[in-house]
């Protein structure tokens, strides 16, 4: 259990977050594995490099999120969220862009938060914790 409260001082005292890493860019896929991986309370339980892979990955791997790439090739991360939902899977979902992206389309989708790929790695953190307890009071959360 970590033992860290939330801006609106509600405590995100979780157990380990499994997150599934998707990305269709492999340095980004792997700095994303290796800066979650190296904290505590956190567990890439694996990658895809494309939205078409997520359903499989996310009913094998049973990750608690899905850190996922906005723009990608094959299915986007608009439309793998659509498919999570439809197949009644339920992981949070934090999408990650460098684009702009309206808010209300990926919240629309289904997703949990949205966050911009220039975010600091302690702020991506923060979401992650804030997400998985439900705490609403996360910038990035929809």
């Amino acid at each position: 259990m970590t033992g860290r409260s939330c801006s609106c001082g509600q405590r995100l005292e979780t157990t380990d977050i499994r997150v599934l890493v998707v990305d269709d860019h492999p340095m980004v896929r792997t700095s994303l594995s290796e800066v979650l991986s190296d904290e505590d309370g956190v567990t890439v339980v694996g990658e895809c490099e494309d939205g078409s892979e997520v359903v499989d990955a996310v009913a094998r791997l049973r990750p608690d999120i899905v850190l996922m790439d906005l723009s990608m090739p094959v299915m986007n991360g608009l439309a793998a969220t659509e498919a999570l939902r439809a197949a009644q899977l339920e992981p949070r979902v934090v999408v990650l862009t460098a684009e702009h992206a309206a808010r209300h389309t990926v919240a629309a989708a289904g997703a949990d938060a949205l966050l911009t790929k220039d975010a600091r790695t302690d702020a991506l953190l923060h979401c992650l914790r804030t997400v998985i307890v439900g705490c609403g009071c996360c910038p990035y959360c929809l």
